[in-house]
């Protein structure tokens, strides 16, 4: 049985390769293409990306936390979900062609189109991927990911040696997501039992995941809906620049995710075999904490330079975001526990709720900031709709699960010295190289500080070698 260290090893090679094909290669292609059609590109896979989310409707999470109960005949349970989603899928399917006959026109709806079956591909293989998670075949959903990786290097391959146009690329990516779909299927095959047809099961799964389904969807469209609203007030040029600087937060949000592929079944076997938690959570917050600040210094930090490194001299002009959509990644890495705790907790309507009062403010804002202040409204914004689903998180949490501290004196003290270390680089001494490395090794020695302090590394150390599920 596999240690949380060696998932932690086999989710970091994925995520590593989820990078490569998620942000290095729209990477490379923003130095190839145009950047009016790497704006188009970039709008059909936001688009993706909430549709990926849509079709699932929450039924992969609400595997990772039934699959314990049903683990003796989980193949009818699988099937059954499947059937579900297949339903959901053709529904989103209609709608998002209606919505893109309607709002767009040429290119933008042909690409579109194309990412709008990738973005239904694509959930079948998040779902898939979550249920050899779930049975502890980390190696196995890396090799899922191998498969994709290799189909979209030699995408850009043909696509750097021969003339290749838009549609054909997305084309050509949609292929590569197909024949990922398929060998997940495949490694997956013992768990399908079609034959176990139970329209009563399926019942109860779409009324059960609801609350899934709507946390889900709300949270992603909170997330992602202000691309899709800058493609429709201001130009390609607009959408290119925005997603230049939110590949490089995806990117970094790579390691949030990776760490809550890992911790959430985790979590779940914990809790369901009655386990106390309790202990754990505000450590798993200081982690989180400092994994969270880290990125945000090296980003703000080095932020132009990383933008000038991986993109052309066009996209300086997205510096400014740098500093609002970093202050996204702590928040969202510390709430990537707290919205844990609330699932495996079966207090799921609670996300529901914050993600739906979340993305009625970001829905305000933008089509009111957007027009007028262009992209760095949407930014801005993007930090306001965060604090507020932290707060709500961390007051649902406090209230419907007694007992538990999130917050430590050293996750605080962590927060309060990344705060001065930013004010010092961009404000105090901005641009001075000399105070940019001292801030950095400064930055290393709280770390080890604060890990040496009330058994914190000790404490990791023996997470790390507990056992998986």
């Amino acid at each position: 049985m596999s240690t949380i260290s060696k998932n932690i090893l086999w989710s970091s090679a994925t995520s590593l390769l989820q990078v490569y094909t998620g942000s290095v290669v729209f990477i490379v292609l923003s130095k190839l293409m145009s950047v009016e059609d790497f704006g188009i590109l970039s709008f059909g896979f936001s688009l993706a990306i909430i549709l990926i989310v849509c079709s699932d409707f929450g039924f992969s999470l609400m595997l990772m936390k039934d699959f314990p109960k049903y683990v003796l005949d989980h193949a009818k349970y699988v099937s059954n979900s499947l059937f579900v989603k297949a339903s959901i899928s053709t529904v989103v399917i209609v709608f998002s062609f209606f919505y893109l006959y309607y709002l767009y026109e040429s290119k933008w709806i042909i690409v579109g189109g194309l990412y709008v079956l990738f973005g239904i591909a694509s959930s079948f293989i998040v779902y898939l991927q979550s249920l050899l998670k779930i049975q502890n075949k980390f190696h196995k959903f890396t090799e899922t990911t191998i498969i994709y990786a290799i189909g979209v290097t030699l995408v850009i391959l043909t696509y750097w040696l021969i003339d290749m146009s838009l549609v054909m690329l997305a084309f050509s990516l949609l292929i590569c997501r197909i024949l990922q779909l398929l060998w997940s299927g495949y490694l997956c095959r013992k768990s399908f039992n079609f034959l176990a047809f139970d329209f009563n099961m399926q019942k109860s799964l779409f009324k059960k995941s609801w609350s899934f389904g709507l946390h889900t969807i709300l949270g992603i469209f909170y997330f992602m809906i202000d691309t899709q609203i800058i493609s429709i007030y201001l130009e390609a040029k607009d959408v290119a620049l925005y997603q230049a600087v939110f590949r490089i937060i995806l990117v970094l949000l790579i390691a949030t995710e990776m760490l809550s592929n890992v911790l959430l079944p985790y979590l779940s076997y914990k809790y369901a075999k009655g386990e106390n938690i309790a202990p754990l959570v505000p450590k798993l917050v200081l982690y989180l904490t400092i994994l969270g600040c880290s990125m945000f210094l090296l980003f703000t930090t080095f932020g132009s330079f990383i933008i000038q490194v991986l993109y052309t001299k066009e996209y300086l002009f997205a510096v400014s975001l740098i500093t609002p959509l970093s202050i996204v990644v702590i928040i969202r890495t510390v709430c990537s526990l707290l919205g844990n705790i609330l699932t495996i907790s079966d207090n799921q309507v609670y996300r529901v709720i914050t993600v739906f009062v979340s993305l009625i403010v970001s829905l305000i804002l933008n089509f009111i900031l957007i027009p007028r202040y262009g992209i760095i409204a949407a930014a801005w914004t993007s930090v306001l709709v965060h604090l507020c689903m932290f707060g709500m998180y961390l007051y649902y949490s406090k209230k419907e699960i007694k007992g538990i501290k999130f917050f430590s004196t050293d996750s605080i003290l962590v927060l309060l010295v990344a705060l001065v270390i930013f004010l010092v680089i961009k404000v105090i001494l901005p641009g001075a190289s000399l105070t940019q490395v001292l801030a950095i090794v400064f930055w290393l020695g709280i770390i080890y500080f604060i890990m040496k302090r009330n058994k914190n590394l000790n404490v990791l150390l023996k997470l790390l070698k507990d056992k998986g599920i």
